[in-house]
């Protein structure tokens, strides 16, 4: 992996946290090691870079000014990872992510290498899953759209058949399926182009109608097994949620 200079990363970094913007300051609050940018607790409290510092023995000492900043000039040259000298916090090869949001705006994000080891293997099961023998799962947007599309179809099929009772006897393989195709899915979607629009808007649909069930079924009493599809159902949710 290509990293910045050590001459580039000073300029990067202050010694003063007086010198930490509002935007950073903002940022920091919402730091985990595991899903940057959310989670983790107050400045100085938790979160990873934090955590990341105090390993490193300079804790409320270095910080970058912009953290976001950092990153875009990591993207903007083509780097896919930041890594910070060592006279300031390790940040350990952060993969550099920028693409459209659903709004328009453009998303930045950094992520481990562990969690993209897991992202990838996640993705990897769920092609193999979704492979017939030899025939393989193509992940193009045209066949993913039409896999959501009959997924849709059939969670309303099932639902219409049974209202009061709602999803939770749905069959647990058939919603793996799903969970599948919705893994794949959430790895593969692009903004960027037109060609995932039809996926986009399928997703879209099975989310909110996954969401509606949910809701309204969060304290009923379910046994194991319905608990089970409950679980899987709001890991779909999840999956399909446009980004913010």
């Amino acid at each position: 992996m290509t990293q910045t200079d050590n001459a580039t990363c000073l300029k990067m970094l202050v010694t003063s946290t007086r010198h930490i913007s509002e935007r950073t300051i903002s940022l920091l609050r919402a730091t985990d090691p595991y899903d940057w940018p959310y989670g983790g607790g107050p400045i100085g409290k938790s979160g990873f870079f934090y955590r990341s510092m105090k390993r490193n023995g300079c804790a409320g000492n270095y910080l970058p000014t912009d953290l976001f900043e950092v990153l875009s000039w990591a993207a903007d040259n083509e780097y896919d990872c930041v890594t910070f000298s060592n006279t300031g916090p390790l940040i350990e090869q952060f993969a550099v992510y920028r693409e459209p949001g659903s709004y328009g705006d453009e998303l930045k994000s950094a992520k481990t290498p562990q969690r993209l080891k897991y992202e990838h293997s996640q993705r990897d099961a769920a092609l193999k899953a979704l492979s017939v023998g030899e025939r393989t799962f193509e992940d193009s947007p045209e066949n993913i759209a039409s896999a959501l599309t009959k997924a849709l179809e059939t969670v309303d099929r099932y639902l219409m058949a049974r209202v009061e009772e709602s999803l939770w006897r749905f069959p647990l393989a058939c919603l793996q399926w799903i969970a599948d195709v919705a893994t794949v899915y959430w790895s593969e979607r692009s903004y960027k182009t037109s060609e995932w629009r039809e996926s986009i808007a399928a997703a879209a649909e099975l989310q909110r109608l996954l969401g509606f069930e949910l809701e309204r079924s969060k304290n009923w009493a379910l046994d194991p097994q319905q608990r089970l599809v409950y679980s899987l159902a709001e890991q779909i949710r999840s999956l399909l949620q446009e980004p913010l």
